[in-house]
C-alpha cells in the first residue's frame, strides 16, 4: 500500500473515531501516522506530513488526499484535514 493510500485510512478511520472532530491541523495527525508506520519520526512539528503536503500541491495532485485543505495565506499555507 503507498502512503497516500495509507494516510487516508488513518483518516479516514480517525474521523470514525471521533464524530465530533469536523476538522484538525495536520501536524497533530502525525503521531497517527507514526503509529501506522507511514513516517517514521515526526520532526520539526509536523514537517513531514506538511512536506508531503506541499509536493502534491505543487504537482497538481492534491485531491488524492481528498481530506486534505490548504488555507493559503501571503507567505505560508496552512494544513488541514477535514471531514469529508
Amino acid at each position: 500500500m503507498d502512503k497516500i493510500t495509507q494516510i487516508n485510512v488513518v483518516l479516514k478511520e480517525y474521523f470514525a473515531l471521533n464524530k465530533t472532530v469536523r476538522i484538525v491541523p495536520a501536524k497533530d495527525m502525525m503521531p497517527y501516522f507514526i503509529l501506522a508506520g507511514i513516517f517514521p519520526a515526526d520532526h520539526s512539528n509536523g514537517m513531514p506530513i506538511r512536506a508531503l503536503l506541499r509536493k502534491l500541491d505543487a504537482d497538481k495532485k492534491l485531491r488524492r488526499i481528498p481530506f486534505a485543505v490548504a488555507e493559503r495565506k501571503t507567505k505560508n499555507t496552512s494544513w488541514f484535514f477535514r471531514r469529508k
